[in-house]
């Protein structure tokens, strides 16, 4: 596994396998120039929205089309039936209540991607401290969205009167961690330690839970690194099918997916996004502009990747594998 990467050996580091810039930039520029907050948060949540939005490009692909006609059950009968649902819960019970659904599956979508970078870049040599990896992620985890509901959502005293102690803890624990997986690694004469950034950043992302005042400063710090790793895998996916298309004479293929136009097309459904994000519409006294259109776009999001992610799959693997690395 140490001559595959998905760009370059040192890209790939700074883009997948620990991306702490994201957190740590946006944590300096909201602090150096606090008259730009609004606009710092913006441009994070834009990179958001291009994240979410490079699902669609997958479509591009006439065997991914064909892939939706085919399977019309889970493309399309399921779906319907999820925004349906939503729609339902929000007009008898809450939008709040939907979010919390939402966030609790956003969860769950983060940290599978977390898992799937940790086998990404799995040495199979190794394969039983890769699994061990997978489960302390998993625990950690798990610890760290129960922090965040209790912090954010239910909003209890219990997390605010023990707050040190938690961060303590949660301290305590992701050290612990990471000094068993090395030691691990050093037993088994491994040399190669990226397992333990990569398993550091699925924790980051989640642990900015512990350390801010408000979610969505969460999400900029914490997922924003979520976002830059799949951006960086699905563009370098899109543009080596791409490159391949056009050799093959596919030129349909390769003029409506070139990097290009990709890049253009993310934008402007980025900014769409953000724009309708931030409409004013009241309803049963809550703003719900935020949870409009681009919160169901987020959540066919979460959904559709369970599908076009899944490795199981033999069309994932003939339509994937041969264009997610790049061999040395």
């Amino acid at each position: 596994m140490k001559n595959k990467y998905v760009i370059s050996p040192l890209l790939d580091f700074l883009l997948i396998q620990f991306p702490i810039w994201v957190p740590l930039l946006y944590f300096a520029s909201t602090n150096l120039f606090p008259n730009f907050y609004w606009i710092i948060l913006i441009s994070y949540l834009i990179v958001g929205e291009i994240h979410f939005g490079s699902t669609y490009i997958f479509f591009f692909d006439k065997k991914y089309r064909e892939l939706f006609v085919t399977e019309k059950y889970i493309f399309i009968f399921w779906p319907i039936l999820i925004i349906f649902f939503c729609v339902f819960f929000a007009i008898y019970f809450s939008v709040s209540a939907v979010l919390f659904i939402i966030l609790l599956f956003n969860f769950w979508h983060v940290n599978r991607q977390s898992i799937g970078i940790l086998n990404l870049y799995n040495n199979k040599e190794f394969q039983s401290i890769n699994k061990l990896s997978i489960n302390l992620l998993y625990i950690i985890s798990f610890l760290l969205c129960a922090f965040g509901v209790i912090k954010f959502i239910l909003k209890l005293d219990f997390y605010f009167e023990n707050e040190s102690q938690i961060i303590s803890l949660f301290s305590i624990v992701y050290i612990s961690s990471i000094f068993y997986l090395f030691l691990k690694l050093k037993k088994s004469k491994s040399d190669d330690f990226n397992l333990l950034f990569n398993f550091s950043t699925g924790v980051f992302i989640f642990a900015p839970v512990l350390f801010c005042s408000k979610i969505i400063d969460v999400f900029a710090m914490g997922v924003g690194m979520h976002y830059i790793q799949y951006i960086t895998i699905t563009w370098a996916v899109f543009k080596r099918k791409s490159d391949k298309k056009k050799t093959e004479g596919d030129l349909n293929y390769s003029n409506l997916a070139n990097l290009n136009k990709i890049i253009i097309y993310l934008i402007i459904y980025a900014v769409l996004m953000v724009f309708f994000s931030n409409t004013d519409i009241e309803y049963k006294n809550e703003q719900i502009g935020i949870y409009l259109v681009p919160i169901f776009f987020q959540l066919m999001h979460f959904y559709i990747d369970m599908f076009v992610w899944r490795f199981s799959k033999s069309h994932t693997r003939e339509n994937l594998n041969p264009y997610l690395y790049r061999l040395s």
